[in-house]
């Protein structure tokens, strides 16, 4: 175990590894330079893809961006016919979650012919920006990436994938605490299964290119989990990476993230048994059905418990909307601007 991470045995055995993973070097990489390589992570929201981000991004190889869900919004662009180089940029400019990397982009050399050549060209421009210029893997951890992992390993030849999985209930517990995360264990349920089963079928479509990584395994084991990865991508491993300093939270963003760029956690890894309400336990356990024994969580309620009826599931959903239409909506006003103010903006 590694010395910053003291917890229990008890909890330790909870977690596990896939035994199916491997530490093998990918050839041609990690002894020369070579063609700069992409790594997406993906996830749940609050699975700790940004926290694995920030921990990739502080290694000497690799420079890690905020999220960037733009890249497919902005693809369809391309099929437009006579679209103009001035029409790509608008849209990518207007773009808010473009408008988070907050860095000046010398447009008059950037290749906007295809979409990769202008991903490529405003990615070489970020990386000499955080000096990073010859750093040979882009670490992208926008939370929805395994959602269009063939769109990515078509438009990204060579691509990495790293699917992170965290409990489910941990999730839950993490999202309740938010203004934009889920309200009720219904909905909570719908998005923790949807990005575990894209996330899962990318695993099967690029098994010598997509890895699993266990959040509770991260956050016990940093140094170990760390090593896997950087073999797992051909590098040597660097003792600093544990301290996930290599990416700067966008303003907007840095109340949800404040453990970014801190020794990982054990702490937070059960804090959900103190969070939780046993009936929101019970809902999320009956509708995830064997999802989280099969992937190495042990049920609250083990064997079989009959999940809400539709009606009493869309009254659930109903509440959980409301608030997120009301009182959550005046929470991220709040927020949003408090955050604006201490940033200066």
């Amino acid at each position: 175990m590694h010395k910053y991470c003291p917890c229990s045995a008890k909890i330790q055995k909870l977690y596990f590894v896939p035994d199916y993973l491997n530490d093998q070097r990918i050839p041609g990489m990690g002894d020369s330079k070579a063609e700069r390589r992409s790594v997406f992570i993906g996830g749940a929201s609050r699975s700790g893809t940004t926290m694995l981000g920030a921990m990739l991004g502080s290694h000497s190889q690799m420079f890690a961006t905020p999220e960037s869900q733009f890249k497919f919004d902005i693809a369809p662009i391309f099929d437009t016919e006579d679209i103009s180089s001035d029409q790509i940029r608008q849209s990518l400019v207007d773009h808010p979650r473009f408008k988070v990397w907050k860095f000046a982009v010398d447009w008059a050399s950037v290749d906007m012919s295809t979409h990769s050549s202008l991903m490529v060209s405003i990615l070489d421009q970020y990386a000499g920006w955080k000096h990073k210029k010859e750093a040979l893997f882009w670490i992208d951890h926008t939370p929805t990436n395994l959602r269009h992992s063939q769109f990515l390993n078509d438009y990204y030849p060579e691509c990495y994938f790293i699917h992170i999985v965290r409990d489910g209930r941990a999730v839950m517990a993490s999202q309740f605490s938010l203004d934009w995360g889920s309200n009720d264990p219904v909905f909570a349920a719908m998005k923790w299964i949807e990005p575990l089963c894209v996330g899962l079928a990318c695993e099967s479509a690029f098994p010598s290119r997509c890895m699993r990584v266990h959040y509770e395994q991260l956050v016990l084991h940093p140094e170990q989990e760390c090593r896997r990865i950087c073999g797992f991508l051909g590098l040597d491993y660097e003792p600093d990476m544990i301290r996930g300093e290599g990416f700067d939270v966008p303003s907007f963003t840095k109340s949800n993230h404040q453990l970014v760029g801190q020794l990982p956690d054990p702490g937070r890894i059960e804090h959900w048994k103190q969070t939780l309400k046993r009936e929101d336990l019970q809902i999320f356990e009956s509708l995830t059905f064997d999802l989280l024994p099969m992937l190495g969580y042990q049920k609250a309620f083990p064997g079989f418990v009959p999940k809400p009826t539709e009606a009493m599931q869309a009254l659930i959903l109903f509440k959980g909307a409301l608030k997120y239409l009301t009182f959550d909506r005046w929470r991220r006003k709040i927020r949003i601007n408090r955050e604006k103010r201490l940033s200066g903006e």
